[in-house]
This record gives structure tokens, C-alpha cells and sequence, in this order.
């Protein structure tokens, strides 16, 4: 089964592509996933949407939404600090005290894989970043992801895999 943890970008891309008003059944699709805790993603991610001022802040205040934010564990701490050592641009230093989720993003989806790997026996679920940023790019989530066998795909990507018609 495919877990997808989405960034910033793509649930931006979401707001501004597929407007709630105009594809409703996009919008429920996606809150049934992230009930079913098949898309996740950090608090960073909120932090980052947080500052902005409009639907998608709101959107995200609901009880059913708020469920997909991930606070951080000690492994993802560790994890962090060991992708920011080989991939110190996504520190992004020119803006510290913005909020930051990228690192994130990609260590919940190596603790995930990791722990599963631990615990289960038999078929293993299938963690993906969804993000739209370009692959193009050497500093951005997509090639660090390439690097490090982590999938990534583009929220459009998503809605295929899914099936889902709108």
C-alpha cells in the first residue's frame, strides 16, 4: 500500500489547481486518505502553511485534517541531523528562523521505512514524498530523494496511482 507524505508544495498546488469550491470530490478523496493515515506529513509542513492567510490555513484546522500532522521523534531528530550533514542546502541557513520542512519530510519517510522493515513480516508498505518541486534542481527534495532510494512523486502523480476521476 502506497503512504504518501506531502509537502508544502503540493498541498499548495492543490489549493490553487483543484479549488475546494470546484472539485469537491478531489478534496474528499484526499480527506479519506489522510483518515485512512495514507497521507501524512510534519508539523513543519502545518508551520509552513500556517503562514499564510487563506483556505488552505483554514482547511487544516479541522478535527479530521489535523490527524496527518506528525510531531517529531527522537529517531526523526537523528535523522534529520544525518541528512542535513550530507545535504546541508536543505538547511536552507539563509532563513533560519522560517519554518523548515523539507529535512523532515524526508526523515519521516526513512524512520517509517526503517521501523516497518523492524516490525513487519510479509508485504511492507511503499512510503512516497509528494512534493512539486523540480528534480531538475541538484538542492531540492527530489534528488536528495533519487540519492537516497526514497520515491517522490508530483501531486498529480498521486490522483493517477489513486484512480481517482474528478
Amino acid at each position: 500500500m502506497n503512504i504518501y507524505i506531502i509537502d508544502t508544495s503540493s498541498l499548495i498546488e492543490m489549493k490553487e489547481r483543484y479549488p475546494k469550491n470546484n472539485f469537491p470530490t478531489l478534496w474528499n478523496k484526499v480527506e479519506k486518505l489522510i483518515q485512512d493515515q495514507r497521507l501524512i506529513t510534519h508539523i513543519e509542513v502545518k508551520k509552513e502553511i500556517e503562514k499564510g492567510d487563506d483556505e488552505l490555513k483554514e482547511w487544516i484546522k479541522k478535527k479530521n485534517i489535523k490527524k496527518m500532522f506528525t510531531k517529531p521523534d527522537k529517531n526523526q531528530i537523528e535523522k534529520v541531523q544525518e541528512i542535513l550533514k550530507k545535504y546541508p542546502f536543505l538547511a536552507k541557513a539563509d532563513k533560519p528562523e522560517e519554518p523548515n520542512a523539507d529535512p523532515w519530510l524526508i526523515a519521516l519517510a526513512i524512520v517509517k521505512k526503517e521501523k516497518e522493515i523492524r516490525l513487519v513480516i510479509g508485504k511492507r508498505n511503499n512510503y512516497i514524498i509528494v512534493t512539486e518541486e523540480s528534480s531538475r534542481k541538484i538542492h531540492r527534495i527530489p534528488r536528495v530523494c533519487k540519492e537516497i532510494g526514497i520515491e517522490c512523486i508530483k501531486f498529480i502523480e498521486l490522483v493517477k496511482r489513486e484512480g481517482w476521476v474528478f
